[in-house]
């Protein structure tokens, strides 16, 4: 018997964060762009996108973290606890060390050659980059101690803990921008936020491994796989990060601020999708890893994730494309001209379809295959940043956000995961007709359906309540007892 209640608490946990998280950011845009004005807002966009394509090269850290640890402690070995530990914490601390100096210094070289910015605007987005440097060494080191603790099964803790910081440095980005400050100011504050919570995140690190027995230990081949574990997953990040941030450079250089303002503004809406699908099954990964080193069967425990990211996946893509008029109006102001909000329309349908991608994903890293994950998410980022080229070329703002589309190719990250654990493509087409069939629904119902706002809102509530049932009858013992502590479900 395998306790199945953990993944659907732990994904509970990560869902509940990621909305509250999500919601705060949403409704941040607007006064941005209030107190802003959409070219500020654009130029911010860009420094921020510099910041957060970054902030990838530490993912490959904390997936091993929460991977290797995972195993150890499964096996209840204390030795190799502190052999993972060692690895991971130094190589975090050159990392970041090397990777805050870096931009620091290229910060200002890297918005040089977007000639559809003006000088002033290349300048701002510079300063903001040099002073990025300090929150990137900080935030690489706070990931990676998240890592860790997932590797604990911590994860109230460190919703709670990611809670303060996005409160935190949204309400405080408000705020700057409202005072009259601007690109510059705001990343200072980001910089602020971050050394703070990596302070929390060290006590509670230093809390969670006391009277562990846990001591400074090398090993040379234990560095060597993790080391090689930590490059693939760090090549597999960098096809989400191509493909989330490097976008931005492109719509940019070829439509400049404004337009690159309201791009910004339509993906920073629809990125939620894959952001709360995705972290309602990382839980998969130390989960799984667990499974792997005791030889346990997998199957429900995939069954369960891939549900779960298809329910939040899609009436989040639902919500987006059959109210994108109010969502714009609510959440974009200045961008709600009639291209706009059907932009908002492709953009949501393309999101919600590779955020289905999540349960493969995760499989991969669970399981070794890193590589994979690299293989596919690299080539899919760039086929995905050459389409947006192509798009924003000749097409302007709706054939940037169309090519998007490119990165539909991640959900072969589904076909090869459930081949690694031994599941059929058949099983998963069936566990994924429901879902398809709600999003095939609404597609139509916003073609046909008056363009009031309470029939669209009756039907996406309507068709939320239905997949709800759906998920929650499909999976009642976990869903109910599972999520608050009670008995256990088996693999089915």
């Amino acid at each position: 018997m395998i306790r199945g209640e953990a993944l659907l608490r732990n994904g509970l946990y990560n869902v509940v964060g990621q909305t509250v998280r999500g919601a705060v950011g949403l409704l941040t845009i607007p006064f941005l762009i209030r107190f802003l004005g959409i070219r500020e807002y654009g130029v911010w966009c860009l420094a921020y996108a510099v910041f957060a394509l970054m902030t990838m090269s530490e993912a490959g850290i904390s997936v091993a973290a929460a991977v290797f640890l995972s195993q150890d402690l499964a096996k209840d070995d204390s030795r190799e606890v502190s052999r993972t530990l060692t690895f991971i914490l130094i190589s975090a601390l050159l990392l970041s060390a090397v990777l805050g100096l870096l931009l620091w210094i290229a910060g200002p070289l890297i918005v040089r050659p977007l000639a559809a910015f003006d000088s002033a605007e290349r300048a701002d987005a510079g300063r903001a980059l040099q002073t990025a440097g300090f929150a990137l060494s900080a935030f690489i080191l706070q990931r990676t101690l998240i890592g860790i603790e997932q590797a604990f099964d911590r994860y109230a803790a460190i919703n709670a803990l990611e809670l303060c910081q996005s409160l935190l440095v949204n309400l405080g980005l408000v705020g700057v921008a409202w005072l009259g400050g601007k690109t510059v100011s705001m990343m200072k504050w980001q910089v602020f936020v971050c050394v703070l919570l990596l302070a929390a995140h060290c006590c509670f690190l230093t809390w969670l491994v006391r009277g562990k027995g846990l001591s400074f230990e090398w090993s040379g081949s234990k560095a060597r796989r993790i080391f090689r574990y930590c490059v693939a997953t760090w090549t597999a990040t960098l096809g989400s990060a191509a493909f989330s941030q490097c976008d931005r450079f492109i719509v940019g250089g070829v439509l400049g601020a404004p337009l690159l303002g309201i791009y910004s503004a339509i993906t920073n809406i629809t990125s939620r999708i894959n952001s709360f699908s995705g972290t309602a099954v990382q839980p998969l990964v130390p989960s799984l890893s667990r499974d792997v080193a005791l030889n346990a069967q997998t199957q429900g425990r995939i069954r369960q994730a891939t549900h779960l990211n298809a329910l939040i996946a899609i009436e989040a893509g639902v919500f987006l494309y059959v109210l994108a008029d109010g969502v714009m109006r609510v959440l974009a102001p200045g961008a709600t001209a009639r291209q706009d909000i059907l932009g908002l329309q492709i953009a949501a349908v393309i999101y919600a379809l590779y955020s289905l991608n999540a349960p493969g994903f995760f499989i991969l890293f669970s399981v070794g295959e890193a590589r994979t994950n690299a293989i596919v998410t690299l080539s899919s980022g760039v086929v995905s940043l050459v389409l947006i080229f192509v798009g924003a070329r000749y097409f302007g703002l709706q054939g940037a956000l169309v090519g998007n589309a490119g990165y539909l190719g991640t959900l072969l990250l589904n076909v090869f995961g459930l081949r690694k654990v031994g599941i059929a493509l058949r099983h998963y087409v069936g566990w994924m007709a429901v879902p398809s069939l709600g999003l095939v629904a609404a597609l139509l119902a916003g073609l046909f359906l008056p363009d009031h706002l309470w029939w669209r809102a009756g039907f996406v509530a309507l068709q939320g309540g239905v997949l709800s049932f759906w998920f929650l009858r499909t999976h009642a013992e976990a869903s109910w007892m599972g999520w608050f502590g009670f008995g256990r479900v088996s693999e089915s």
